[in-house]
């Protein structure tokens, strides 16, 4: 409709002008040769009128003024439409000179006259829709998949990422209820508790009885609980499982059935294991750890479950650094920084691998930006969680700590631990505009300054580290590293069958 609008336009303004200056030459005294007059106005009309209608349209969609993909907006828009219609004009000059020279001079100022009225005509179209759509809302919306969320359910929300994102969405007006065990105590959320729009349930997210509780008049759900990190899920594999893999088939469940059609998880970037290449959210996945491989089956099972009535978002997060209202000092950029401010001295194992390092803010305003988006945009999607910027080796770390803190000893050694991994975050970056804030540095400099204000006394406290809430016996952990090769040799044929749900879902 806008093209054959402007078409429209064009020969209207072309018309107007040629009528126009036959009109201006009668009246001035030509009378006499008045059927000389309007032939040749007549040719002038027929030459004219064909170029700038047939290529004002193809320049405009050249230049981004049609179809789905967004114009350019504002003055870009103006400086589009005024550049389209003044090519198409000029193009109609030249045609003029080549093939009639002596026609060039009276078709000249009819051709800029017009070409001045079609310029007025299309931009004066443009803001006059525009003012009666804001004026009258006469656009048309594509019904919007799923209902507003104003109650989000935080499973884990008292935890090192949890205790972020729940103040990120109560100071963004949400109401929030978080279910978590409280194992680490509720230091982190205890200044909530007084919040109106602020709700805690204790309890245990493998429990069917308390997922239905907390999920009951909820329009989303966010998940973060689960065992986190290789040491704390080598403990026990089999309250591992249950925690990371069948819960999360629960609450999936228990969502579908309470009509909560909007669910977020939380997975990791580990699911990569070892690459050489950079890796994005098709590569191929290879876990090296048991918490790894259990994210990869809640995935599956999530991706699965996607239906009109459910529609999961999956997040992959790089490697989580920086200070939290729960504060953690197992995470690599955390316990390095804590070890060189109280002992004056860090090992820096397999230096040259890569990490993808992420903030809690910026992990927090990720979950924010899938939150807020459009459904479509987001339902069966996965998306890693960080910026390439903030790809880093692990010698980085040691560096940005030692510019800190120069008088710190810097080891470097190498153990068993074969991740390596560089991300991709385009599609983060180019589907919700999501870029991360925080630096390495920034990251480490604000844990030293907790530090020096004496928030931590001894870094080391088992409230601190998620592996040692239960020490894991020599037993258990051979049955887990036995259970993670099993779970690896499975993941290569797996990954196949992953590719193909991706494809049916999106």
């Amino acid at each position: 409709m806008r093209a054959l609008a402007d078409s429209f336009i064009t020969m209207v303004s072309l018309a107007a002008c040629v009528a126009g200056s036959l009109l201006i030459a009668l009246n001035g005294g030509h009378e006499a040769n008045a059927a000389e007059l309007i032939r040749q106005h007549g040719e002038l009309l027929a030459r004219s009128i064909l170029l700038p209608g047939l290529l004002l349209v193809p320049l405009l969609l050249a230049a981004r003024g049609y179809g789905k993909k967004p114009a350019p907006a504002g003055r870009r828009k103006a400086a589009a439409i005024t550049l389209s219609v003044a090519a198409s004009y000029g193009v109609a000059l030249l045609v003029h000179l080549f093939l009639e020279p002596a026609s060039l001079a009276p078709a000249a100022p009819v051709l800029a006259v017009a070409c001045a009225l079609n310029l007025t005509g299309c931009l004066g179209a443009r803001t006059a829709k525009g003012l009666v759509t804001e004026r009258f809302h006469a656009r048309r919306k594509r019904p919007a998949l799923g209902k507003p969320v104003k109650k989000v359910l935080l499973i884990g929300g008292a935890g090192y990422i949890g205790s972020v994102l729940t103040r990120r969405l109560l100071e963004s007006g949400y109401q929030v209820r978080v279910l978590d065990l409280l194992l680490f105590g509720r230091a982190s959320i205890d200044e909530l508790c007084s919040h109106p729009r602020f709700e805690l349930f204790r309890g245990d997210f493998r429990h069917v009885d308390a997922v239905i509780h907390a999920v009951r008049g909820m329009d989303a759900v966010i998940h973060l609980g689960a065992i986190v990190g290789d040491p704390a899920c080598a403990a026990d594999e089999k309250t591992t499982l249950e925690t990371n893999y069948a819960a999360t088939a629960l609450v999936a469940d228990v969502c579908k059935g309470y009509g909560v059609s909007r669910f977020i998880f939380a997975s990791t970037c580990s699911v990569y294991g070892t690459s050489d290449e950079v890796v994005d959210e098709k590569s191929d996945l290879h876990p090296v750890s048991l918490y790894a491989a259990t994210k990869i089956d809640s995935e599956q099972i999530l991706l699965t479950c996607r239906g009109e009535q459910f529609h999961p978002t999956i997040l992959r997060l790089g490697t989580a650094f920086g200070w939290s209202h729960r504060p953690r000092f197992d995470l690599v950029v955390n316990l390095l920084t804590g070890k060189a401010f109280f002992e004056n001295k860090i090992i820096i194992y397999n230096q040259e691998q890569w990490r993808p390092f992420v903030h809690t803010r910026d992990i927090a305003r990720a979950f924010h930006s899938v939150l807020e988006a459009p459904l479509e945009a987001v339902s069966g999607e996965i998306f890693n969680v960080g910026s390439e910027t903030l790809n880093h080796r692990l010698g980085d770390v040691g560096a940005a700590i030692r510019q800190l803190m120069p008088h710190v000893e810097v080891v470097r050694e190498s153990n068993a631990d074969s991740r390596n991994y560089r991300v991709s975050f385009e599609k983060i970056r180019s589907r919700l505009g999501f870029e991360c804030e925080t630096s390495l540095a920034s990251g480490i400099r604000e844990i030293h300054q907790q530090l020096v204000a004496g928030q931590v006394s001894d870094y080391t406290s088992k409230v601190y580290h998620n592996h040692k809430a239960g020490e894991p016996s020599q037993a258990s952990v051979s049955q887990s590293l036995l259970a993670l090769r099993r779970a690896s040799s499975r993941y290569a044929e797996q990954h196949q069958s992953q590719r193909k749900i991706m494809a049916r879902v999106s």
